[in-house]
């Protein structure tokens, strides 16, 4: 451990100012004076409470709604009884405006609510045994699971005990509210199927076998952009609260305190490696573990929608719910179902849906002739299924855009445009209003983050757009593939990505499995200049589009790929090759086919002369770089 403590010892010389503010200040200080508050208004509270410590208990404060609130609501495992989601509702309706956001981490988020009403709002919660502690800034936060854990067929280890004896160990615990450098996500799934992102947390216990046991090989490292590594070690279930407590330890004793952006369990790794962040959890423990045995969470990642059979024959019944709008009175609706029809079980899933469970096939169609299923579908298009968004410029102070709304403003565009059977595909949108990344877009197949940028001299909004994302197996943070699109030309860019996978794919291929098969094998540069080209050819009538094909497949540079790519514009501009072998890596000493002086008289010269140089027969003489040809189009 000695690297361990040196690297911390020299982290630490310097501490960052919210550091600094804990050792001023407490939150059982802000906890304790929260009835104070309340009887004397918003102008009493301080400002480290106001802005700090009161997100320690999930109340946030939120300048864009003056003088109101929202609370973070823990809902572990994302696992709500009726009498619980019934209660929710009931305090929206009566004190939130109605309300209510479901989150990417299996929460609920209440909001507009007034500092004079949290005191009874947190009472009223508790009474059905839900809190909002260290739902925000530097502890453990919501433990999410598979939400159909213990009931799918898929599921090998139930792990609800499991979870509640990790947060036993810190939740409500005065030596570990608010006492960790940075904050901390936790996942884990005991099932094939990855339907929690359980690669994407700070620490992650995933189903696993060994020498013919069933267990958890345990990823460590993860946040939003960064996807957790091996840190090869297997876990029986009840090793796994053991394994959690020294690993908490570790970080809560060495983590570092200098930059809050560089505060994650991750920079720990990245500092000083993996071995010695497992010898340090190791020592602490008092005991060494098993090395790794085989990951089984491999299957596709992401909920499955419409019915789903459980292993006692009922039904899960999922609802789709865009980008987790929901309201206090959509919650009590969806208690009154849960129960009349199935088990009265509510799972809140990390794409902002939920499951009813326990749905008996006698129950389904009266179920779904439900009001609640008349406004959220159990069965939506793939555009709508798994799109996820962050709250955006309506609730967030760190927001850029909308987020919510044009999440959905791109879905409705393509379910109208390019009907998919939610059967045969699969598409996951995931919307982050900021570089922030509540919205996990590095996660999705097509994701974005909202941002700001010059255009025409003028400040504007728009997204960066990412692609690529996979949760099958280990995990893949996407790459950037676009910068700068403005918010109301987004669609159009998504759409090109769209029509690819549809005139492509396979039956019953999710677009995850496309990038994998076709996307992955061209390169980021090849598949810009495709989309952006394709934008500016719906402008421009006389304009060809461009399409994927197999011959831009691994080619080693762009050089290649752009040849490849203007003899595609070249032929159908034609209706000939360039040359009759086109091949890149070959010396023609055929001459040019006779040809007018432009490839087509519908066309600008200016195109005629850049898909010319495209394929030029002197390389020298060739496009290196698509950058070059997107800055002679004016892209």
């Amino acid at each position: 451990m000695e690297k361990l403590i040196k690297v911390s010892q020299e982290r630490n010389k310097r501490i960052n100012k919210i550091e600094k503010l804990k050792q001023e200040h407490s939150p059982q200080e802000a906890w304790e004076k929260l009835e104070y508050y309340a009887q004397h208004g918003f102008s009493s509270i301080p400002e480290h409470d106001l802005n700090y410590f009161f997100k320690c208990f999930g109340i946030f404060y939120r300048p864009a709604t003056p003088e109101r609130f929202m609370l973070r609501v823990r809902i572990p495992g994302g696992k709500l009884s009726y009498e619980q989601a019934r209660k929710l509702g009931e305090v929206a309706k009566q004190y939130g405006n109605d309300y209510i956001d479901l989150t990417t981490r299996m929460q609920v988020e209440l909001r507009y609510l007034r500092i004079e009403d949290i005191p009874t709002v947190l009472k009223e919660l508790e009474s059905v045994g839900i809190t909002t502690f260290q739902t925000g800034v530097d502890n453990f936060r919501n433990i999410v699971q598979d939400p159909l854990d213990g009931v799918a067929f898929d599921n090998v280890i139930e792990t609800w005990d499991i979870l509640l004896k990790i947060q036993e160990i810190f939740l409500k615990k005065e030596e570990w509210i608010c006492k960790l450098p940075r904050k901390f996500n936790i996942g884990i799934s005991g099932s094939f199927s990855n339907r929690c992102n359980v690669y994407g947390h700070d620490a992650c216990f995933v189903l696993a076998e060994k020498d013919g046991v069933y267990g958890f090989n345990v990823y460590l490292g993860g946040k939003v952009g960064a996807v957790a590594n091996p840190a090869g070690i297997f876990l029986l279930g009840d090793e796994v609260p053991l394994f959690f407590e020294a690993l908490a330890k570790v970080f809560k004793k060495y983590g570092f305190k200098d930059s809050r952006n560089k505060n994650r369990l991750k920079y720990m790794i990245d500092a000083v490696g993996m071995e010695e962040i497992v010898d340090a959890v190791e020592q602490e423990a008092g005991r060494k573990f098993e090395t790794a045995g085989k990951t089984l969470t491999q299957m596709e990642g992401g909920e499955k929608t419409g019915k789903v059979q459980l292993k006692d024959g009922t039904f899960a019944m999922h609802t789709v719910v865009p980008s987790g709008i929901f309201s206090g009175t959509d919650m009590i609706e969806t208690a009154e179902a849960a129960k009349e029809f199935g088990n009265g079980q509510i799972r809140l899933t990390v794409t902002q849906n939920l499951y009813i469970l326990g749905v008996p096939e006698e129950n389904i169609q009266e179920l779904l002739s439900q009001p609640i299923y008349k406004k959220y579908k159990n069965i939506s298009s793939p555009y709508f299924n798994d799109v996820i968004a962050c709250a955006g410029t309506e609730h967030c102070p760190f927001g850029v855009i909308p987020n919510k709304p044009d999440a959905i403003k791109v879905a409705e565009y393509l379910t109208e445009k390019y009907p998919l059977d939610p059967s045969d595909a699969k598409v996951r949108m995931y919307w982050s209003a900021c570089q922030k990344g509540c919205g996990i877009h590095g996660n999705g197949d097509i994701g974005f983050v909202g941002v700001k940028f010059k255009k025409d001299k003028e400040t504007v909004v728009g997204v960066d757009m990412y692609y690529g994302g996979t949760m099958t197996g280990e995990q893949e943070e996407g790459k950037l593939l676009i910068k700068s699109i403005p918010l109301d030309e987004v669609k159009y860019y998504v759409e090109e990505l769209i029509k690819e996978y549809i005139r492509l794919k396979k039956p019953r291929e999710s677009f995850e499995r496309f990038y994998k098969r076709v996307l992955s094998k061209i390169s980021r540069s090849a598949l810009a200049f495709i989309v952006k080209f394709n934008n500016l050819a719906k402008n421009k009538s006389s304009y060809p589009s461009l399409e994927i094909n197999e011959a831009l497949f691994n080619k080693s540079t762009e050089e290649e790929e752009i040849f490849i790519l203007g003899f595609q514009l070249y032929r159908k501009l034609t209706g000939k090759n360039p040359y009759t072998r086109p091949n890149i890596l070959e010396i023609y000493d055929e001459p040019m086919p006779e040809k007018p002086s432009r490839l087509s008289p519908d066309i600008p010269k200016e195109l005629d002369d850049i898909i010319l140089k495209m394929v030029h027969k002197d390389p020298n003489k060739r496009y290196k770089v698509f950058t070059e040809i997107e800055k002679d189009l004016g892209l």
